[in-house]
């Protein structure tokens, strides 16, 4: 193992209220199939009952296999992510071509229903559903474009462990005695050196817009950051905790980073901040 590896953080779970509600309308779709074929649902109609399931279940699979690639980042708090294999991708394509199935068949259904003068409420519940998926659409596409933004970038740019210049290159020792506005100006500067890191791996291949890439690809600087802070803890390399240390402190000043608990801790302790310092 590399020096510089350290153990992948567990993954983040597929959201629960997904799970939970495929399992709920699976179940539905079997007390409903099982009360069709006994012969209690004679109404007009009746046979819909049994369909009325099948296009929200195709959509919640959807969207749950769509968390799959989500589990590998969270951009709300930075954290980095490792570059999705490709059957992560082969389960976001299977999860897009899932939901729009789903969407589909509802719409059918929803219209079948209002012509043949099905029950009202068998109506009410295809429009809900409907309702539902439409409120979903969006979050699940932005997933969707972010897996596949991350597979145009493993083709059309060179991302690997030296994409970004070594933190080390920003520092010097006398940063460490900065304070107030020269500090605070410092970071600005610090930012823009980020920022101009970022733009240089925009690609016009990608599905996501030119901001969303530099959002994200300061992320990733962020995420090489937290991580090569530990590293550098862990092998007793003060300078250069200290300057991964103050990139941190740029994005958390100037893009809203959550520092890790952990992270800030070692930069009370550098820094002579608090209990860690003692």
């Amino acid at each position: 193992m590399p020096a510089d590896a350290e153990p992948k953080p567990d993954p983040i779970p597929i959201t629960p209220w997904k799970k939970a509600m495929l399992l709920a309308v699976a179940l539905l779709f079997g007390g409903t199939l099982f009360e069709y074929y006994r012969g209690g649902i004679n109404e007009t109609g009746g046979w819909l009952w049994p369909m009325l399931f099948i296009p929200l279940i195709l959509y919640l699979l959807g969207i749950v296999y769509g968390d799959v690639p989500a589990r590998y980042y969270d951009l709300k708090v930075l954290k980095p992510f490792p570059v999705p294999f490709a059957r992560q991708f082969d389960r976001c394509v299977l999860a897009i071509i899932v939901l729009f199935t789903g969407l589909f068949l509802n719409m059918v259904l929803l219209a079948v229903s209002a012509f043949i003068g099905a029950k009202l409420m068998l109506t009410v519940f295809y429009l809900l559903y409907m309702v539902l998926m439409l409120a979903e659409l969006p979050n699940s596409l932005r997933i969707f474009r972010f897996i596949q933004h991350v597979n145009t970038v493993q083709y059309v740019s060179a991302i690997h462990p030296n994409t970004f210049k070594k933190a080390i290159a920003y520092y010097s020792p006398e940063q460490d005695k900065l304070c107030g506005e020269e500090l605070a100006r410092h970071l600005a500067s610090l930012y823009e050196s980020l920022v101009a890191e970022a733009e240089e791996l925009v690609v016009k291949e990608s599905p996501l817009t030119r901001e969303q890439q530099i959002a994200l690809n300061l992320a990733v600087r962020a995420g090489e950051a937290i991580r090569r802070s530990r590293i550098a803890n862990q092998s007793h390399e003060c300078e250069r905790l200290r300057a991964n240390i103050f990139l941190l402190e740029a994005l958390e000043a100037k893009a809203g980073l959550q520092i890790p608990e952990d992270v800030q801790s070692l930069r009370n302790k550098i820094k002579g901040i608090g209990p860690e310092a003692a």
